[in-house]
């Protein structure tokens, strides 16, 4: 038999385990229950031309956003039809005839199973599976702050598949003697699993957070209408001039989004330290320096790495601003320690109020002594704020200087929008932040104004222009000096 008959053999012996395989899953799709008397992909229906609130196509995949029978919003997925010519596509053994079959290569090749058509979407953050129900839920980038269903199913036996796939994609393996793991895929995507009935009521479970391709910048926060220009350069200022900021806000309200909004008006010369538990930030300056923490796990002879640690050897890598995630318990300590060092500080942490952020940075397990509340230039309170037709968006809610040991209101998104020559006169901190940026009292205003026009002008722009821009901007901004 030739070298040619044999590769041809030993594709369609692929092929063929692959799609019994196939066949098994489809059977097994045909006879779950979906959660609601929707379409599912499954079923492969569009759900009704009157309950769609939002289609979109990634490459050959349809997506819809339509409102169930029940009032909830669902995530419905059209894919292409299953070609078995894919499998020699996905081996290499050929070239795809179209999209369709490419897509169902690149599926094959993915290890993500039904999984594949949430991960290619750019419009989902997260991807959760607990086995309650057969449906997967995500967070969907246009419902902020919920989960919704989406209609792919998955049975107990595929479940426990992609369960170990996803385990092994960050390097992990489980098992019934480790029955959990978490760690990063090599995309990115931070992932935790579980494994069969050990410790989950439900069977196999997993939660994906998908690490976002598309930095999230200044300019798409205006466009969002997250954040006016007047407040997002009034925030500027305070970052550039190295204050320390806190973002505070309840879960899903956009407080990491804001932050990478903020750090992405960080001059393009300056060194970045970025702490996290998961990589979600991600940053366009040429000297940016990514550092994630690492769990112990049962089983495993391996050192914890956690952020309290990440932050000391970040105050040795000599950067201009450290970037942290979220503070939860000492770390708070060691990041207002570098902020009143010199470093920029930015981070976020769970509260409802700028008072309840100072109360809580003031209790254990974080106890920040007085003198390092101080230190504190500004709060930032993020709020998801009901919207029209149902909607949700992610907005500032207020902001705050922090003066002593009181509060001093800067902004309030129910009262009117204060002028950039009401806020020089009410701030304490901004002077100080523009006196230490080089600019005299005189020419206050004008820098204000200068970067409110320069956000505005370039509102809406794509991360890559944006960045270009703002390089100029501090080009011309401070001549030679760069």
């Amino acid at each position: 038999m030739g070298e040619a008959s044999i590769m041809r053999f030993s594709i369609k012996k692929f092929a063929g385990f692959f799609l019994k395989d196939e066949e098994k899953h489809l059977s097994r799709v045909k006879g779950l229950e979906p959660t609601s008397l929707e379409p599912t992909s499954g079923e492969a229906k569009t759900p009704p031309r009157w309950s769609i609130i939002k289609r979109y196509a990634v490459g050959s995949v349809k997506y819809y956003l339509y409102r169930g029978s029940e009032g909830l919003v669902h995530l419905g997925v059209e894919e292409p039809a299953w070609s078995n010519e894919a499998i020699e596509v996905a081996s290499g053994f050929r070239k795809p005839k179209g999209p369709e079959e490419e897509y169902i290569a690149d599926k094959i090749r993915s290890g993500y199973a039904s999984l594949y058509p949430l991960i290619i979407d750019p419009n989902v953050e997260e991807i959760s599976y607990s086995g309650n129900t057969n449906n997967v839920n995500v967070i969907h980038m246009l419902v902020p702050s919920r989960w919704i269903v989406a209609d792919i199913l998955i049975s107990k036996e595929d479940a426990d598949s992609i369960a170990i796939e996803l385990a092994r994609k960050a390097g992990k393996t489980i098992s019934i003697a480790s029955p959990y793991a978490e760690g990063i895929t090599s995309e990115g995507h931070r992932i935790s699993v579980s494994f069969l009935n050990e410790i989950s009521h439900f069977g196999s479970s997993f939660v994906l957070r998908k690490y976002p391709k598309k930095p999230f910048t200044m300019s798409d926060a205006i466009a969002s209408k997250m954040v006016n220009a007047v407040i997002a350069s009034y925030l500027w200022i305070i970052a550039e001039a190295q204050g320390f900021i806190i973002i505070s806000g309840s879960m899903g309200s956009g407080k990491t989004a804001f932050l990478q909004s903020i750090a992405s008006l960080l001059p393009p010369y300056s060194k970045v330290i970025t702490i996290e538990d998961t990589p979600e930030l991600r940053l366009l300056t040429p000297n940016w320096d990514s550092l994630v923490t690492r769990p112990k796990l049962p089983g495993e002879e391996i050192v914890e790495v956690n952020i309290e640690e990440l932050l000391k050897l970040a105050l040795r890598r000599r950067a201009d601003y450290v970037i942290v995630g979220e503070v939860r318990g000492r770390e708070a300590r060691l990041l207002a320690q570098a902020a009143t060092s010199g470093y920029g500080a930015l981070t976020t942490m769970h509260a409802g109020s700028p008072s309840s952020a100072l109360m809580r940075l003031s209790f254990e397990p974080i106890r920040l002594p007085r003198l390092f509340i101080r230190s504190i230039t500004a709060i930032v309170q993020m709020r998801v704020i009901p919207s029209f037709g149902g909607k949700a968006a992610r907005k500032v809610f207020e902001v705050d200087e922090v003066c002593d040991d009181r509060l001093l209101k800067i902004y309030d998104i129910d009262e009117p929008l204060p002028s950039p020559e009401g806020i020089i006169r009410k701030s304490k901190n901004m002077g100080r932040g523009l006196e230490r940026l080089g600019f005299s009292r005189s020419e206050e205003a004008e820098e204000f104004l200068s970067r409110v026009e320069f956000l505005e002008k370039n509102s809406g722009e794509s991360p890559r222009d944006f960045y270009s821009s703002l390089s100029k901007f501090y080009v011309e901004k401070y001549g030679d000096v760069i």
